[in-house]
């Protein structure tokens, strides 16, 4: 039998997977159950159908609908996301760590691609030439790198 001791610890913990709760802090967080219609990176924005959510397509799908950020489900075996047909947990109010595509501003919008290149739901700073969008009520909360962030959400 091998026994397994911590001989260190680092002075910087490392920074949240894309998905993971940030803190109880900040508003009242709001967490609801949707059924995914594709496959949808943790950490990702979706919107709201009825019951359902999924990646945005277009401008409208993230400013004229309810939505949130996917958070992290440790069941899921791909460790990356849901499929279709999934339960998401998806946060309306709170703060999520999430992936971003570029270096962003904290207290900055906080921008989720529809279109492009990239991922759909994908962080950023900017529209990306028309292909994000500011995510409604949604705003860069800590920066860690260029590739990690916190973002706060507080959807009414």
């Amino acid at each position: 039998m091998v026994d397994y001791v911590q001989t260190s610890i680092s002075a910087n913990a490392a920074a949240g997977a894309p998905g993971q709760v940030y803190d109880l802090g900040g508003p009242r967080p709001d967490i609801v159950s949707k059924r995914a219609q594709e496959p949808i990176a943790f950490g990702s924005y979706v919107s709201f159908i009825g019951e359902d959510c999924e990646l945005s397509d277009t401008t409208g799908e993230v400013t004229g609908r309810q939505g949130g950020i996917a958070l992290i489900d440790q069941s899921k075996p791909s460790g990356a996301g849901y499929v279709a047909g999934d339960m998401v947990r998806v946060m309306r109010k709170g703060r999520v760590w999430v992936a971003t595509e570029q270096q962003v501003t904290a207290q900055a919008s906080a921008f989720t691609r529809f279109a492009g290149t990239g991922a759909q739901g994908a962080w950023r700073a900017d529209a990306d030439t028309a292909n994000a969008v500011a995510a409604p009520t949604t705003n860069y909360f800590l920066v860690i790198d260029a590739a990690t962030a916190v973002v706060e959400i507080n959807q009414p």
